[in-house]
């Protein structure tokens, strides 16, 4: 497997998604090797991680020093390239993504294994160098498309480009929902016969339901706040500023409500600044990005969790809303709205019905436990077992063809 970031050192979903599906992987019997492209204080019980800067012969390592990071884009590389002296880097995004590629072919010609596995577009030319140099067949996994990131806005064509090439060159294309499979046909030019959907899961294991609160959210909902939560980074993908539009106009009708957003990204001044000029400025909590238990307990603080996103590929955070207790709003534009039935569904863009949803919540107390016992019914069947199972068939499947046709 290649991929670009692994928990605890994550900054999105994709992170926990590797983490999630190679732990049900070696549950059913796999062995990983797992590919990150740069050295990071993390390590696992089930999956070997193979990567970079320290060169150590005594551990199971090989070198790759790299600027990649989770979500990177031309613009964030080039302001980290210019603020280092070191000419080791790469000038250039693209030059640092074939960098990752290269070593990526000295690792495959050492390593032993059956099926290749990447993730996203920064680890497509990763695999396809793999894929070349051991003749052995890639699956790319589409968590996310260059549509979904710019909000369906103006593209960049050097990703739109990798993209494409990697979905080309792979022997299957794993893609995170049927809303992300109908984009590669559409965008992409994908036969849907190469598709295979396996939708995100969860695993229940990791969460305790339990009433412990942030000290700071306690003493808001001891003054009888009611508190709805954003969970995501702060970009044009995830809609913060459709939750802050959504949020002046709750306001209007229930005053003791706080709205937090726990995440990070290039639109928070833009959001800060939008919420100044609305009014609401002191109903509004920037918590900053939230991870592990200090996430949980704003999950089951809040009396509701929304995700607004304009284009959400899957969306694993209103399962994490649900195992920890809390009923959400999603949006219409997301894949996890294909799995979940106990949740109420918006439009990304009708600020109204968003609006007019949340206050329904808020003031009915059974519409928010029923959404919440049915909700949590329904994630146990989408667990990350029932992920790894399917993916596990579809190795398999792969396998045997190219066994076949070779």
């Amino acid at each position: 497997m290649f991929g670009w970031e692994f928990p605890p050192h994550n900054s999105g979903g994709l992170g926990v998604a590797c983490f999630g599906l190679t732990k049900g992987l070696a549950q059913s019997g796999g062995e990983i090797i797992f590919v990150l492209p740069k050295h990071m204080s993390v390590s696992s019980p089930f999956v070997r991680i193979v990567f970079g800067d320290l060169a150590a012969p005594h551990i199971l390592v090989r070198s790759i020093r790299s600027l990649l990071s989770p979500y990177t884009t031309v613009d964030s590389y080039k302001k980290r390239r210019l603020s280092l002296d070191d000419d080791f880097y790469g000038e250039g995004l693209f030059e640092e993504v074939r960098r990752y590629a290269l070593q990526a072919r000295k690792i495959a010609s050492e390593e032993q294994f059956d099926v290749i596995h990447a993730h996203d577009w920064l680890s497509f030319l990763a695999g396809i160098e793999a894929k070349k140099v051991s003749g052995k067949p890639l699956i790319v996994h589409v968590h996310a498309t260059e549509f979904d990131r710019t909000g369906g806005g103006s593209i960049n064509d050097f990703v739109y480009d990798i993209e494409k090439e990697g979905m080309r060159v792979a022997d299957l294309i794993i893609a995170v929902s049927g809303y992300t499979k109908r984009i590669l046909i559409e965008r992409y030019g994908v036969p849907k016969d190469k598709i295979e959907v396996v939708h995100n899961g969860i695993d229940l294991e990791e969460y305790d339901a339990g009433n412990r609160e942030d000290n700071r959210i306690k003493q808001l909902k001891a003054l009888g706040k009611k508190i709805v939560l954003f969970v995501g980074r702060i970009t044009v993908q995830k809609g913060p500023d459709y939750f802050i539009a959504a949020a002046k106009k709750v306001l209007q009708y229930e005053k003791d409500v706080i709205f937090i957003i726990s995440g990070s990204g290039d639109m928070q001044g833009q959001v800060m600044n939008q919420a100044a000029s609305l009014g609401i400025s002191d109903k509004i909590m920037f918590a900053g990005f939230l991870r592990n238990d200090e996430l949980n307990q704003a999950y089951r603080a809040a009396d509701l969790y929304v995700m607004p996103s304009v284009s959400e590929p899957f969306g694993i955070t209103p399962l994490e809303a649900i195992a920890n207790g809390t009923p959400v709003i999603i949006s219409k534009q997301s894949g996890v709205s294909e799995v979940l039935k106990h949740a109420l569904k918006v439009d990304f863009w009708d600020i109204d019905e968003m609006a007019n949803k949340i206050v329904c919540i808020l003031r009915h107390k059974s519409l928010r436990e029923c959404l919440k016992e049915n909700s949590f019914k329904e994630i146990m069947k989408h667990t990350w077992k029932r992920a790894a199972e399917k993916c596990m068939m579809i190795y398999k499947r792969v396998f045997l063809s190219f066994k076949r046709d070779a």
